[in-house]
């Protein structure tokens, strides 16, 4: 259903691990180089968190963002992390948020697991979460920590993704909002499984236990170069299906796109900025020859960062704040991933 009440971003913020990994770094321990790596996914670098993790890139991203904004920390009601990687299973990444940040006790928070639509979906939830909160403004973040779910040994995939955080504080404004999203449930395409863990299976005659199934980590789930050490929290890591994964993405940032404009009564000719996933340059150089004319305002900054899930619109928006580029200005933001799923938002930033 289509609203008056829209969003606007009072406030972004980013955060990226010291530690810049280079394709260069992985020519070291996969048969790979940079042209290879460059040519394909249009990835020259990514940051890997050595020192920092999931929870305190996002710690980092909302302190930047609230601190840009200078609203009273206590009027925010809502906090929602968009994540696939946080620290601990529980508590949620919200919750150390709240507490590393000294918010105050009256704010609902929970993370929200959708992959690399998280964002979109993060700010949905708390755009409806507003038109009913007593407090005034919510605090969105995308945070990921891909490195610990990478197969190293896979050059196709453990080459793509980095880690990193993006936030922004919004309020409810009277400008406009559609939000359009699509599932298409599917876990051959993209799919990492979950962390089995281990479970005692009891001897009822001996009283013995033994190991049902143990995920733990292992020497496997090290790999030591001279310069890097990577370590990853289950043995198989992501698994992907590379072709199918492109053929998705191309068809879903041009459906949604034509799907939030028909919703509108729109053509591009009215939208002043797109902002996509950023997961392959070469999808979003594929989307821009189907909206002719067009191509100037797609964001792209994969170069940078790689494949951050969750985390690369808000980063992209961050970049954009910074360079006076974002309110104000009709934007289409859209995401696609593991689900698979893909959705979108046009509104007035």
């Amino acid at each position: 259903m289509d609203k008056k009440l829209g969003i606007k971003i009072l406030a972004t913020g980013r955060a990226v691990p010291k530690k810049k990994i280079t394709n260069f770094d992985f020519e070291k321990i996969v048969e790979t180089n940079d042209e290879w790596i460059y040519t394909r996914t249009g990835i020259k670098s990514r940051y890997l968190c050595e020192e920092e993790s999931c929870n305190s890139l996002a710690v980092e991203a909302a302190r930047a963002a609230l601190d840009k904004s200078g609203i009273d920390k206590n009027q925010i009601g809502i906090i929602i992390t968009a994540t696939s990687s946080g620290d601990y299973v529980f508590p949620s990444v919200s919750a150390m948020i709240q507490k590393e940040l000294e918010i105050d006790s009256n704010v609902n928070c929970f993370d929200l697991s959708a992959a690399c639509t998280g964002f979109i979906y993060a700010l949905t939830a708390a755009k409806s979460m507003l038109a009913f909160a007593e407090k005034k403004y919510a605090l969105v973040i995308g945070s990921e920590q891909m490195s610990r779910l990478l197969d190293y040994s896979d050059r196709t995939t453990c080459v793509l993704f980095g880690d990193g955080a993006g936030a922004a504080i919004i309020e409810l404004s009277d400008g406009e909002f559609v939000q359009e999203g699509v599932t298409l449930g599917n876990n051959e395409a993209l799919c990492m499984e979950g962390i089995k863990g281990t479970v005692p299976e009891f001897d009822e005659k001996s009283g013995d236990k033994s190991s049902l199934n143990d995920d733990s980590l292992d020497e496997k789930n090290l790999i030591d170069t001279d310069d890097l050490m990577y370590s990853r929290i289950t043995k198989s890591g992501i698994k992907m299906k590379g072709q199918d994964v492109y053929k998705f993405a191309v068809h879903a940032i041009e459906d949604i796109i034509n799907r939030l404009l028909e919703k509108k009564n729109m053509t591009m000719d009215d939208i002043d900025l797109v902002v996509c996933h950023q997961a392959n340059s070469r999808i979003i150089e594929s989307v821009k020859k189907r909206f002719k004319g067009h191509g100037d305002k797609f964001y792209v900054n994969i170069e940078k960062y790689g494949n951050t899930s969750a985390a690369s619109i808000p980063i992209a928006l961050s970049e954009l704040d910074d360079e006076n580029k974002l309110k104000g200005k009709r934007c289409i933001i859209a995401g696609f991933g593991a689900g698979l799923n893909y959705s979108g938002i046009l509104t007035q930033l």
